[in-house]
């Protein structure tokens, strides 16, 4: 398995038969967790029905049912690796976008023009810095698909995010499609949602370690209760 994040601890959420994040945590009367095929695998091949854990036997095979709490846990956890995994997979290997106004020997490009849909070396941009026609063109990180940040309809840049209906347009578009509409910079935008996703983070984050606090102390109250139990007896 992968390491543990910041949050959710991994060894909070093994099970102690497979060493593996739970699948459809049970719970034994003696307050141990397991994953449900796990346990019943191991009652099914004893003579004794058992806590594999603490050893306390049953005196009949207690009925099992997933527990919805730690399986929240759980699910919340395997899906944090899995976005982390993805995210790894999924990150392309940047490709060496190349300069078009270079005659022979082609030098990597710094800057993507969308208003020329052009690439430029930091030789070729030269003119973009210091013409001041130039410099109101729409610059962005050198990118090969030039075409896919071009508005198909009017061919102009798409420099703003339409939030009635959630897509990139260009000026043009604001004038005639979506008129009336709410439009911001993309950049605005992009502001926005990067915001919101640390909040959402953050309070999702908060949540857990509330939630693992919780199990923390149920799982102390259990240990003291076996103890007072073990010196009654």
């Amino acid at each position: 398995m992968a390491s543990s994040s910041s949050v959710l601890c991994e060894d909070q959420l093994q099970c102690s038969i497979c060493l593996d994040v739970f699948t459809d945590p049970v719970s034994t009367p003696c307050g141990h967790n397991y994953c449900m095929i796990c346990l019943k695998e191991f009652w099914d091949s004893s003579s004794h029905c058992q806590c594999p854990v603490c050893k306390e036997e049953f005196p009949k095979r207690p009925k099992l049912r997933v527990n919805t709490f730690i399986s929240g846990l759980a699910a919340s956890f395997k899906k944090s690796i899995q976005v982390k995994s993805n995210s790894a997979a999924e990150k392309p290997t940047q490709s060496l976008v190349l300069c078009e106004a270079c005659c022979e020997k082609k030098c990597a490009a710094v800057k993507s023009c969308l208003t020329c849909m052009t690439s430029y070396c930091e030789t070729h941009l030269e003119l973009h810095r210091k013409v001041l026609s130039l410099k109101k063109h729409k610059l962005m990180e050198p990118v090969e698909n030039l075409g896919d940040y071009i508005c198909q309809k009017h061919e102009r840049p798409l420099e703003l995010f339409c939030r009635d209906d959630q897509t990139c347009v260009c000026q043009f578009c604001t004038e005639t499609d979506h008129r009336t509409h709410n439009t911001v910079p993309i950049e605005e935008e992009s502001a926005e949602k990067k915001t919101e996703m640390e909040k959402t983070r953050a309070e999702v984050q908060q949540m857990i370690q509330e939630r693992l606090k919780k199990i923390e102390e149920i799982k102390h109250s259990v240990e003291l209760n076996n103890v007072s139990l073990s010196l009654m007896s």
